[in-house]
């Protein structure tokens, strides 16, 4: 497995635990008000740890892929998942309407937002792995 692929596991995995947390606990009413954006702090300095850290691991192990410059086929995967994402992103702002017209709050609405780009690093995630293993 190359290093981006390795690279794009663990943003999708540490996108699923921090983001995970953060959205379950927004769900089950565990955090509500400022609490959710304290825990929602903690959680993005999580996952930064856990990006940095598995990240170092994976050049560790893989040092020759992770220095290399990205080669043609690895330019075009980046650019087909991250134009995915976009489009996903760009869908997600228009659906953006739907709970505004509902009445919710600025603090939902800002979590909304938030779903939003979190779905969409995870479709980018998904779409370079499935590319990279499709080996397109």
């Amino acid at each position: 497995m190359s290093f981006r692929e390795k690279s794009a596991w663990i943003t999708l995995a540490t996108v699923l635990v921090c983001f995970g947390a953060y959205f379950g606990a927004l769900l089950t009413g565990h955090v509500r008000g400022f609490q959710a954006l304290f825990f929602l702090l903690i959680c993005g300095v999580g996952l930064i740890g856990l990006q940095l850290g598995l990240t170092l691991i994976a050049a560790l192990t893989t040092p020759r892929d992770g220095r290399a410059p990205r080669d043609e086929r690895e330019i075009l995967i980046q650019a087909r998942s991250h134009t995915i994402g976009y489009h996903v992103l760009m869908v997600w702002g228009l659906a953006m309407f739907i709970p505004i017209h509902l009445g919710h709050s600025a603090l939902d609405m800002a979590n909304f937002a938030l779903l939003g780009v979190v779905i969409a690093t995870l479709v980018v995630a998904v779409a370079q792995i499935v590319t990279f293993r499709r080996g397109a």
